[in-house]
């Protein structure tokens, strides 16, 4: 759901990399913490393909699928270290990154950390994990639904039958637990741990799992793992409130941009196109610091359809070809298979398929009809890729399956900020600022005129400058 837009010490590094984990208790969890070999600085090999920057050196764990259950057995997960750049000084301690998607490998977006932490990783180690199905990971075999060769709703129901009893050991709880067995294994003690979009609800997973392994938490348009609408109604909400914002304050627009929208919508009904490739569009503008150019990108190709040319429009919402060509960088099954085990859906996920058909169509026919203006409920849930309808078919959490947050677990209290992007439709404001009411030490900073995780996009922007403030005031350098 969180990227259809297609978000971390130790005094020598040869020293504390040869340290040995030490056997104890999962924070967070009440299960005794399996051996792991210490992995050294030695040991780690050149990347090749992935990261792309130099200075990276690169390794892997061997993570059991699932930890209460050794007959699943075992999968690859893999990760990269950037040593600091300072070897004179004394090391600050890690920072740990983790990607968005879930699909996007964190290790394919090293250029973009490097960026935003700058300075600090003169005195910081930077650590990338890619989350299990993805990245430098043991990848899903599911090619049908990579390679777009067919209805998702089909190469998904595909994907886990070949996944079988695996299926549900592709879950954050899962990979947040795979995140600090990396920490162990390379044997840091306390690290700062950044995540971006859905990178945010992982971080957040692993902040409740393994709390006194942190020093700070940044958490860059994030959203909150349990309490949400399954509707998630903010998200429509922003993307259209956002369309006006955008227009006011631009010189290049002019007149109503909502009751345009409003003209749109029923002139897309008339004519038989469907408001859904218009709801898709105003889902995906939201994104990076030129969010609100994006949004007058939709506008523009409107006011042209409602004018009689449509070939801006057809632009504008032809989806092209549905294959992903590189999936060491994003992996459709890591988006849909965990977002489907993890996500709240409009229907029970325990119920039958037929079940949950019908749960569905009741939610929609009950759904307050004017609550996402100008569209109704119905065309969000069926018309646009905002109702995940491809869950429809996933198979019922099994006996293995953990929830991203640990029942009647608190929030840490451990220093926590939480970016949200004022435009941002994919993780929003509302989202953001519930996450960051559930941190007792957290600090919420909205970005005016910014979109999904823009701090990534620029490392001179005000967001990403402010990130480094925040983990220089609390971890150093």
């Amino acid at each position: 759901m969180r990227e259809r837009v297609q978000g971390r010490r130790f005094a020598a590094i040869a020293a504390v990399l040869g340290a040995t984990a030490l056997a104890a208790l999962a924070a967070g969890c009440g299960e005794a913490e399996r051996e792991l070999p210490s992995i050294s600085i030695s040991e780690l090999r050149p990347c090749g393909e992935l990261p792309v920057p130099d200075g990276f050196r690169c390794g892997s764990i061997t993570a059991p699928f699932e930890r209460e259950d050794a007959s699943l057995g075992t999968t690859k997960v893999g990760f990269a270290v950037r040593p600091r750049g300072n070897r004179e000084r004394p090391s600050l301690g890690p920072i740990f990154a983790v990607e968005g998607g879930p699909g996007y490998s964190s290790t394919g977006t090293a250029n973009a950390y490097m960026n935003l932490f700058g300075p600090l990783l003169r005195r910081h180690e930077l650590v990338l994990v890619d989350q299990r199905g993805q990245g430098r990971s043991e990848l899903y075999d599911c090619r049908d639904l990579q390679r777009g060769r067919g209805p998702e709703w089909i190469t998904l129901s595909e994907c886990a039958r070949r996944l079988g009893d695996r299926a549900m050991s592709y879950r954050t709880s899962a990979a947040a637990d795979d995140i600090d067995d990396v920490r162990r294994a390379l044997g840091f003690g306390e690290i700062a741990l950044y995540g971006d979009s859905y990178g945010t609800f992982l971080g957040q997973s692993y902040a409740y799992r393994h709390p006194e392994t942190l020093r700070a938490l940044v958490l860059d348009s994030a959203y909150p793992l349990e309490g949400e609408d399954p509707w998630y109604p903010s998200l429509p909400r922003t993307g259209v409130r956002s369309m006006s914002i955008a227009c006011e304050r631009s010189d290049e627009c002019s007149g109503d941009a909502g009751k345009r929208l409003e003209r749109l919508a029923e002139h897309l009904r008339e004519t038989n196109r469907g408001t859904g490739g218009l709801i898709d569009a105003i889902s995906e503008a939201g994104s990076g610091p030129n969010a609100g150019e994006y949004y007058l990108d939709v506008d523009r190709a409107g006011r042209e359809l409602l004018a009689g040319n449509p070939e801006p429009w057809e632009r504008l919402t032809d989806e092209g070809n549905p294959g992903f060509r590189r999936p060491r960088s994003y992996i459709r099954a890591g988006e849909l298979v965990v977002g489907c085990n993890d996500y709240p859906m409009i229907w029970d996920k325990d119920a039958g398929e037929e079940q949950r058909r019908e749960q569905l169509e009741r939610a929609i026919r009950e759904y307050d009809d004017d609550a996402f203006e100008p569209f109704s409920p119905r065309e969000i849930a069926l018309s646009s890729e905002l109702g995940y309808l491809e869950c429809l078919t996933w198979p019922p959490p099994g006996p293995h399956y953990e929830p991203p947050k640990p029942a009647d677990a608190d929030a840490p209290d451990v220093p926590t900020l939480v970016v949200a992007g004022e435009l941002d439709d994919i993780t929003t404001p509302i989202e953001g600022r519930l996450v960051a009411a559930e941190f007792p030490n957290s600090t919420f900073y909205l970005v005016r005129d910014a979109g999904h995780v823009s701090s990534l996009y620029d490392g001179h922007s005000r967001e990403a400058r402010r990130i480094r403030r925040f983990l220089g005031g609390h971890i150093g350098g």
